[in-house]
């Protein structure tokens, strides 16, 4: 019998909105945010004033991703398709990152960033939802490599646009740190829009009948579902969580890392971050479409993903003591290539062991271990840099980076210390 195989245009419609849309959020989280939050009145430390933002951004996008998944889960029960959420998030989050660019003040940068983070929630959970709906179970680690791919690509794609605008080569009035909130979020609606037609023409997948009875909706329906997901999933979503967060170590106070430990300028600070950023996404980038497959087909699942995890880990290790450029850019090309490495993976072992019935709500949690680390590492960055009398090398050793750092590479030995609890095909069976 032949392997059923999702359609190539279906599998670019679903890949090419994930990257627009999360490339909408990863310019101004890598570089533009860092930038506005320097020019405005505050008594608060830069990295502080970022961590409000980026905690109270991640924090929203967080808890309103599974309930997103949830209502795109009623939709389909009824008939229906997840489009109108994809379209509905895009649209929203382009007009809330927009409307940021000229807050005059913190809270009101807060408050209107969280919009935007919680409207891109609703097309993330949307096309999780989307991906186990619509994709054969023999097809799942092809596609899930190519939408782990379109992820790490959008790192690739805004940091590349970042620099490109912070650099002068979309000429003088794009390189204002404005012009990174606008480009990449108001290409993201027509592309959701016609990658949505597309999707609405696609039939789901026929599904076994459960044994039991689905779930009731609410409080008590919410604890069934959470629970039914097996230990193996919650394994999983625990791993993800520590590796997001060991590159979300990496990439959060770039702009001001170099600044303090190597003294440049701010905007030549964020050009370079963008730069970097874009090469080590791309390396991520080619991992994730298919040297990361193909090691887990000769090797197994288990070595491979650890390989990547090991790589955040020498990243931040790289991190605690750098004190030149030629070493943060070393770093971040490891951190790519380790994150490629394991995103590749780990939705493909997610997509196998949820259970039928509520795959948009758990994915949506799914999805969550992504953006926790954006709520738990901008809150927890600034007591570890204020930790004892500052840093132990660099330019301006004010902020603590070395204990950081040390924090950094500690989630990534947790995320590698969690696979030996976890079950995984020890060869890439899964097509």
């Amino acid at each position: 019998m032949p392997v059923q195989r999702l359609r190539p245009a279906s599998v670019a419609a679903l890949c090419v909105t994930e990257l627009c849309a999360l490339g909408a959020l990863v310019v101004p989280l890598v570089v533009g945010l860092s930038l506005l939050v320097r020019e405005l009145d505050s008594g608060l430390a830069p990295e502080t004033r970022l961590s409000w933002v980026e905690t109270t951004g991640a924090l929203a996008g967080m808890t309103f991703n599974p309930v997103w998944g949830w209502l795109s889960d009623r939709r389909v029960r009824r008939g229906g398709d997840r489009t109108r959420w994809i379209v509905g998030g895009t649209v929203c989050g382009c007009a809330f990152a927009v409307t940021a660019t000229f807050m005059p003040n913190l809270p009101l940068l807060v408050a209107v960033w969280a919009c935007a983070q919680a409207s891109y929630s609703a097309t993330f959970a949307a096309l999780y939802g989307t991906l186990s709906d619509v994709v054969p179970p023999a097809d799942r680690t092809r596609v899930s490599g190519w939408f782990a791919a379109a992820a790490t690509g959008a790192i690739a794609l805004g940091g590349l646009i970042g620099y490109a605008l912070l650099s002068g080569h979309f000429g003088a009035v794009l390189r204002e740190p404005r012009a990174s909130f606008v480009l990449l979020s108001i290409v993201a609606v027509p592309v959701a829009a016609v990658a949505a037609w597309h999707l609405r023409t696609l039939e789901p997948l026929p599904h076994e009948p459960a044994p039991v009875r689905r779930p009731a909706d609410g409080p008590r329906g919410l604890v069934a579902v959470l629970a039914g997901a097996g230990a193996p999933y919650w394994w999983l979503w625990l791993q993800r969580l520590f590796a997001q967060a060991a590159y979300s170590c990496l990439t959060v106070y770039g702009v001001f890392f170099l600044i303090r430990r190597v003294g440049r300028e701010p905007h030549d600070a964020a050009s370079l971050v963008a730069l970097v950023t874009a090469i080590g996404a791309a390396t991520g980038m080619v991992m994730a479409i298919g040297g990361a497959r193909a090691l887990a087909r000769r090797v197994g699942y288990r070595p491979v993903m650890a390989g990547g995890i090991l790589l955040l880990l020498g990243a931040n290790l790289v991190l605690t003591t750098a004190t030149g450029t030629p070493a943060y850019v070393l770093a971040l090309l490891c951190a790519g290539a380790g994150l490629g490495t394991y995103v590749a993976l780990d939705l493909a072992v997610a997509l196998a062991v949820l259970p039928h019935g509520a795959n948009g709500r758990l994915l949506g949690y799914f999805n969550i271990a992504r953006t926790l680390p954006q709520t738990v590492v901008p809150a927890l960055g600034p007591a570890f840099l204020a930790i004892g009398s500052g840093d132990l090398v660099g330019v301006d050793p004010s902020r603590n980076y070395f204990a950081f750092f040390v924090f950094g590479s500690a989630l990534a030995a947790v995320a590698l210390v969690l696979l030996t609890r976890m079950t995984l095909p020890e060869r890439d069976s899964m097509g």
